[in-house]
């Protein structure tokens, strides 16, 4: 699969292989699992969604009532890159 390539930050990269670890989960839960804050966390999220590495759902079950998950380029890129 042939992607744009795209500068991640550290902690951009902290998050993929961390959902590419544990799958489909809150903010939240990515917050609590990679120690980043929780605002800094949706940031990171969406900037990842923006960039295509992750969607972001709704989700009424979730506390934050979103899940977070890779796409294919996001685990792609975990699997070649990081």
């Amino acid at each position: 699969m042939q992607f744009k390539r795209v500068q991640l930050t550290d902690d951009e990269r902290k998050v993929l292989r961390m959902l590419s670890r544990r799958g489909v989960m809150s903010p939240s839960r990515v917050s609590a699992e990679t120690m980043i804050l929780p605002g800094q966390t949706l940031g990171l999220l969406r900037n990842l969604a923006d960039v295509g590495m992750v969607v972001l759902r709704d989700d009424v079950d979730s506390e934050d009532g979103l899940l977070v998950a890779l796409t294919a380029q996001g685990r792609d890129l975990v699997e070649q890159d990081l």
